[in-house]
């Protein structure tokens, strides 16, 4: 009996298709692959992160008008005078769940009390302006494993742990108690700190100065709202 080439085949191998290459699962797996990369730099590559409500500010802050303090921004409508600024509570807020060591805390702090004082000798002069007591605490720290963002960069790309700190600070009014500038920030390094992310806990620091240079700003009057304040 004459067998077919189908037939041949069919005898020698009863699934076909697994004597052949399955193009169409490369590509899907490629695909997937590809997929998989691309979320992953987008993820790397958003700055925004969600502040949380501690309570520690003084008073509620409004929605930021813009992208640099998506939580919370207060400026101030009145001159702060440097010479009678001072720095007041300083603290770290962030839970015992988080993997952060007790001199890692402390190495937090430090940072975000000096960062305080490199923006309060940045101010203007103001003889007349009004004085006031600096009170700043991280609430939330996203710190980075080194280790797995190698792997992840070899495999797609991009880092996959992103970092980064949320931070409330204000301005306190030494006399009155009224605030009279302040933030709430949430802020992951962007990818372009790309060394940041095999540091532990350099996202966190760069998310710390971002958010005091940010509240520098705000405790600058606008030019139209600039005065000097009465008690």
């Amino acid at each position: 009996m004459c067998l077919t080439r189908q037939t041949r085949i069919s005898a020698s191998n009863p699934n076909p298709r697994e004597a052949l290459p399955d193009a169409g699962s490369k590509a899907n797996r490629t695909l997937r692959f590809g997929a998989l990369g691309a979320i992953a730099l987008l993820a790397a590559c958003s700055t925004v992160m969600p502040a949380p409500q501690q309570k520690f500010l003084s008073a509620t802050v409004e929605a930021g008008a813009s992208n640099k303090a998506p939580s919370g921004e207060r400026r101030s409508t009145v001159s702060i005078d440097p010479a009678r600024a001072q720095i007041g509570e300083v603290a770290c807020l962030v839970g015992p769940e988080v993997d952060l060591t007790a001199d890692e805390r402390a190495q937090l702090v430090e940072l975000l009390r000096t960062q305080l004082r490199a923006s309060i000798s940045k101010l203007p002069a103001a003889p007349g302006g009004r004085p006031v007591v600096l009170r700043a605490a991280v609430t939330r720290v996203e710190a980075v494993s080194p280790a797995l963002n190698a792997v992840s960069t070899l495999l797609l790309v991009a880092p996959w742990d992103r970092g980064g700190a949320a931070t409330e600070i204000e301005a306190v009014d030494a006399e009155t108690g009224k605030q009279l500038a302040a933030i709430r920030m949430g802020y992951f390094a962007p990818l372009s700190d790309f060394k940041a992310r095999f540091i532990k806990l350099e996202p966190a620091e760069i998310a710390i100065r971002k958010a005091v240079a940010d509240f520098g700003e705000l405790m600058t009057p606008a030019p139209s709202s600039a005065k000097i304040a009465r008690p």
